[in-house]
């Protein structure tokens, strides 16, 4: 390959200093400067190309980072739906058998009550009571 001449001015300390760096490394001075002035434009070649495909490198990270958000999302979505079934079905499994536990209460007592003192009775306390019951649902802050 023919080289070119380069019939450059440089400030004197950048010339002692190639020269220095020739003697004690043992190359030419050419050499030496092609190495720097090759390496010098592999570096701007390099920083323009990530100037040029930085704009690229950030919009494939955005877009990945919303993706993965975006799963979690929705696998956080999926846990809480159910958890809150898990929860539904449990609060419906206590209310069966606060209900089943409501009647079997409900049907003891007016037995004893029967047995103790009359059917009549227990009849009467059991109207009064399922009256007085509906009440309170129907308001329960008015006591």
């Amino acid at each position: 390959m023919v080289k070119k001449q380069i019939g450059l001015r440089v400030a004197p300390h950048l010339k002692d200093g190639l020269q220095d760096q020739a003697a004690r490394s043992g190359k030419a001075e050419t050499a030496l400067l092609e190495e720097y002035i090759a390496a010098g434009l592999a570096r701007d070649n390099g920083e323009l190309i990530e100037q040029n495909s930085l704009p690229a490198v950030r919009q494939a990270v955005r877009e990945e980072v919303a993706k993965a958000i975006e799963e979690l999302r929705e696998q956080l979505s999926a846990d809480l739906q159910k958890s809150a079934r898990r929860s539904d079905d449990r609060l419906a499994a206590l209310i069966v058998k606060a209900a089943r536990s409501a009647g079997i209460a409900q049907r003891m007592l007016y037995s004893y009550i029967g047995k103790a003192v009359n059917t009549e009775f227990a009849t009467k306390m059991y109207e009064a009571a399922k009256e007085a019951t509906g009440k309170d649902i129907a308001r329960p802050d008015e006591k």
